[in-house]
């Protein structure tokens, strides 16, 4: 039920703000919601692109086992985008820094704050296979971005995708997120593979 009413609540704000992609993927135990796009559509004459997104994971209450750790995440962020330049392929990347709000909870010990993180991402696809594509990003705020219970938070994730039309990709991956909690002790907050769908408007 959690995931329905977290998924409804991303579609509804995708429409609000004229998102151009939409993209989100299931892990075992976790639902992830992304949206992006360019932000002259929130102010003209600006470049580049904004983002925004959440992670749920539900996590398990007994367990002790940092596997086993409830997640709730959600960023806001803009990057400066543009084409890599590599001969041969159609490489792109871009660069930023995203605001993160954290919730990591583990036998009932709950540790929150904010971050600053910066960080970029990647999409390489061949011109032979273009429909096949790599992409993947990677995000860290050290403690002197980081606030509250939180000492540091770290996001990387690398994903291999196929358009089955050019408004919408399935993908797989393998996704860690890491929170390490200010007064110490185990960081793992999400480490899992996940599948997902991609859309483009």
């Amino acid at each position: 039920m959690n995931k329905l009413l977290i998924g409804s609540a991303l579609l509804a704000l995708t429409g609000a703000v004229q998102a151009e992609t939409l993209d989100f993927n299931l892990g075992p135990d976790s639902l992830r919601g992304f949206f992006s796009g360019p932000l002259a559509k929130l102010s003209n004459g600006l470049t580049g692109q904004y983002d925004a997104g959440f992670i749920y994971k539900e996590g398990d209450d007994s367990s002790t086992d940092p596997d086993d750790a409830k997640l709730k995440l959600a960023h806001a962020g803009v990057l400066a985008t543009g084409d890599v330049g590599v001969t041969g392929a159609d490489a792109k990347a871009g660069l930023g820094a995203r605001l993160v709000y954290a919730d990591r909870e583990l036998a009932g010990n709950s540790d929150s704050g904010l971050a600053l993180a910066f960080g970029g991402q990647f999409n390489v696809r061949l011109p032979s296979f273009e429909r096949v594509g790599f992409t993947g990003y990677g995000w860290y705020s050290p403690s002197i971005t980081s606030s509250s219970e939180i000492k540091n938070y770290s996001e990387f994730a690398l994903d291999v995708e196929f358009e089955l039309v050019r408004a919408a990709a399935f993908y797989a991956g393998y996704r860690v997120v890491n929170v390490k909690p200010d007064a110490g002790g185990s960081q793992e907050a999400d480490s899992s593979a996940h599948v997902g769908l991609k859309l483009n408007f």
